[in-house]
């Protein structure tokens, strides 16, 4: 079953950013949508065959959507994504939103198909190397050395 998440996520792209949006009911009670691939396809167009070769498809196994485009004439297009890897590569800043909304959920990491957000990661690699990432070890030496002139 599609998450509040997924779903609120989903119908956003539909709105703003994917094209020639149609659904198509498979097997009586599976969905799956068909619409202009937004990295190789042409905006605009009246859509038709030729245009909506891209579909979100309902993956039961993972419980999300899946992305695939049947041209593939996009390096991004190439593989199948998940609806992170989507949402990302269409808009970072939005890709990054729904990475923090569903490790809000507690839908991220291990066991699921989308991976935690940056300062988890970080928190974690210091809990377990007692270490902080190189950008932040710049901002305390840099912090450090201006507390030093000060004084």
């Amino acid at each position: 079953m599609e998450s509040v998440i997924d779903e609120y996520y989903r119908l956003l792209l539909f709105s703003f950013y994917l094209y020639n949006v149609k659904e198509i009911t498979c097997d009586g009670s599976v969905n799956k949508f068909i619409f202009t691939c937004p990295h190789c396809g042409v905006k605009g167009m009246l859509p038709n065959k030729k245009t909506q070769k891209a579909v979100l498809l309902w993956n039961k196994i993972q419980n999300s959507w899946i992305f695939s485009c049947a041209k593939k004439g996009s390096p991004e297009c190439s593989k199948s994504k998940t609806m992170y890897n989507l949402i990302r590569s269409i808009n970072t800043d939005l890709g990054e939103a729904y990475r923090g909304d569903r490790w809000h959920s507690g839908t991220t990491g291990r066991g699921h198909n989308c991976s935690h957000p940056e300062f988890i990661t970080a928190i974690n690699n210091f809990k377990k190397n007692n270490e902080f990432p190189a950008t932040i070890k710049n901002i305390f030496e840099d912090l450090s050395s201006e507390s030093k002139d000060n004084f």
